[in-house]
């Protein structure tokens, strides 16, 4: 079950046959064992990472200064009725206690997002606000996933040999930033209407699914007419704007309750090696990186034993960095909004009112 569970991390979308093929058990047994696995939480459905510039859209990552408990609740209820919230978490470490943020919106939205932090700053929620290079492959981002072969499930620990690893010639990595420019404009943006937003709502709750049943959550007849053969036409047409799929996995189970946020001063030779070595895909632990003017800004999910290991290593190659800890268990990942599409204009709603007045009105700040 254990490596059903790692393949389905390799191959997302697969169905249950390749699976069931992928690890020499029968299509029966594999289909049992999806359902008990996430009947026991174990791992948490499959997300999408959309190519957001292809719908008009654009991420927006900030790290919040928090003045109090009672700040941080407050916020964190912005986060809840904002419509283009894509992530929140808890950060602590040092003298910084606050929350790291993430928004999927136009960007004529975006001075909205400033107005309502400095609205948070002058009424004493907010003390400072960072924005991070958004996590998306097309700025160069790299992600890294758990790998199978590094887990002993007899000793139920993680082996991995970091200094080996470092150590290790590279290729030249693939620093992808400078392709933004071209990769904006040779891409042209999608057209989508409302029926799409609500489908893309669906599946950025739970990529895996049948269409019968993105059909039903639609509210439609999977028996009605052409329903089936319509709406599987408009499933492919948006595969275009998916990126990769992304397991969620519960990773309390495999004793992963670490998350560092590691925001590192380095020089550029040290980045590229760190982000070369990360995308050579040999480290075993879930993470991502984003390079910075300055440095990069490392965030990993790690068992105990391998924390200290990633701190020493960061100590050893970096001119000075800041260590941070997610709160996981405190983090929300939030769909897209099917409403915050406008079919009357056929693009994303971007007023006033809508993107700034009612998230603030709700914490009291209106």
């Amino acid at each position: 079950m254990l490596e059903l569970l790692f393949k389905l991390q390799e191959m997302p979308m697969a169905p249950a046959k390749r699976l069931a093929e992928e690890i020499g058990r029968s299509t029966p047994t594999v289909i049992s064992w999806l359902k008990k696995l996430a009947r026991d939480k174990m791992f948490l459905g499959v997300k999408p990472d959309l190519k957001v510039h292809l719908l008009g859209l654009e991420i927006y990552d900030f790290l919040l200064d928090v003045t109090s408990h009672e700040a941080l609740l407050r916020i964190e209820e912005f986060c809840e009725k904002h419509p283009y919230t894509l992530y929140r978490a808890r950060v602590f470490g040092g003298t910084r206690h606050g929350m790291l943020v993430q928004f999927r919106q136009p960007p004529e939205a975006l001075p909205h997002l400033q107005e309502a932090f400095e609205t948070m700053r002058n009424s004493g929620l907010v003390e400072g606000v960072t924005e991070l290079p958004t996590l998306q492959r097309v700025y160069g981002s790299t992600y890294t996933r758990p790998l199978l072969e590094a887990w002993d499930s007899e000793r139920m620990v993680w082996i991995f040999d970091w200094e080996r690893w470092w150590n290790s010639e590279i290729a030249e990595p693939d620093m992808q930033t400078d392709r933004v420019g071209s990769s904006k404009t040779t891409s042209s943006r999608v057209e989508i209407d409302e029926l799409d937003a609500k489908i893309l709502q669906i599946l950025t709750d739970n990529a895996r699914q049948k269409n019968i049943e993105v059909i039903r959550k639609l509210g439609l007849n999977p028996r009605e007419g052409s329903t089936q053969q319509r709406i599987s036409k408009r499933i492919v047409k948006l595969r275009q704007v998916i990126d990769s799929y992304r397991v969620f996995i519960n990773w309390t189970y495999f004793d992963v309750y670490n998350t560092p946020m590691v925001l590192a001063k380095a020089s550029s030779d040290i980045t590229r090696t760190l982000i070369g070595k990360l995308q050579r895909g040999t480290f075993p632990f879930s993470s991502s990186i984003r390079s910075m003017p300055d440095g990069f800004v490392w965030y990993a999910r790690l068992p105990s034993a391998h924390l200290s290991e990633l701190v020493s290593l960061i100590w050893r190659i970096c001119d000075s960095y800041e260590l941070l800890i997610i709160d996981y268990k405190h983090s929300q990942t939030y769909g897209l909004w099917a409403e915050t599409f406008d079919q009357k204009t056929g693009n994303w709603r971007s007023d006033w009112d809508f993107c700034i007045e009612k998230p603030l009105r709700a914490i009291g700040l209106r």
